[in-house]
């Protein structure tokens, strides 16, 4: 049974995650906030058990893809343990949870300016392998080859100082009746229904549209909850990918540039869970 600092895990795992594998282990030991048998909340630095779900399947290509579901358990409520099933392929229909965030970043003139964020995730982690080669996240690949940058750090002053725009095909509109959508090549990759009658939500959409731009913090191992937002294990296993992308908008999005307010913003969460669909 091998441990990685206080974990115990089934030793088949390493010949699905090979060399990512103490990464795979560290990062769900992370995240974990409650044992998964008996809810009780979980000590840094108490022993305790991984438990992972593979399924496999094969796309017409002969890509082979792996959702990996994990849970992190009290060692005395259970040992490591490791199932695999196959399936037949099929596009893989994952959940995205996410939160909207303001951000305020300083210039060197002392001038404040407030950056709305969205981060988000998809539940499980969907990876795919190619010609036996190593795991790879879908989700990060299909981010960074469309302009997107790892961020190695969780600092939010260095991630607002090296977001860049990505590539031209990304973008994100909403629509008049606050339905935020963002695209890649033209498809649907998040999608979310924001409330205008909500000063939250329209506080958020005020600032993405007086700055044009929206911080999307994304990747795998974000730790996203009702109460707040953890992007320290993705910067710690190098899953954590940002981007600035142009928003743009009907009627609704105009009038909310025009009312702009310039006051101070605080940070707050907004956790959101809807079906949403990745396209590797």
């Amino acid at each position: 049974m091998p441990t990685t600092r206080n974990v115990a895990w089934d030793g088949r795992l390493q010949a699905f995650k090979g060399r990512d594998t103490t990464h795979y282990v560290t990062a769900a030991a992370d995240l974990a906030k409650t044992c998964a048998h008996c809810r009780v909340p979980l000590e840094s630095d108490e022993p305790v058990s991984l438990l992972v779900d593979i399924t496999q399947s094969t796309a017409p290509d002969g890509t082979e893809y792996l959702t990996f579901t994990d849970a992190v358990c009290h060692r005395r409520c259970s040992g490591p343990a490791l199932a695999v099933r196959q399936t037949p392929w099929q596009p893989d229909t994952l959940s995205p949870v996410a939160a909207r965030v303001l951000l305020t970043q300083e210039s060197n003139g002392g001038r404040t300016r407030v950056v709305p964020a969205l981060a988000f995730t998809f539940v499980p982690v969907l990876s795919f392998r190619e010609d036996g080669g190593e795991l790879t996240s879908a989700l990060v690949s299909l981010l960074l080859a469309h302009g997107f940058q790892l961020a190695m750090s969780a600092d939010y002053a260095a991630i607002l100082e090296q977001a860049a725009e990505p590539a031209a095909n990304c973008r994100i509109t909403v629509t008049p009746d606050g339905f935020l959508r963002l695209k890649l090549d033209g498809e649907l990759l998040y999608r979310e229904q924001l409330h205008l009658g909500s000063a939250d939500d329209a506080e958020w959409l005020r600032a993405a549209a007086h700055g044009g731009h929206i911080l999307v913090i994304s990747g795998d191992n974000l730790g996203i909850t009702e109460t707040g937002l953890d992007i320290s294990p993705a910067a710690r296993h190098g899953t954590l990918v940002i981007g600035s992308v142009p928003v743009s908008g009907g009627d609704a999005f105009a009038s909310a540039n025009r009312s702009h307010d310039t006051g101070k913003h605080p940070v707050v969460p907004r956790p959101k869970n809807e079906d949403g669909r990745l396209h590797p």
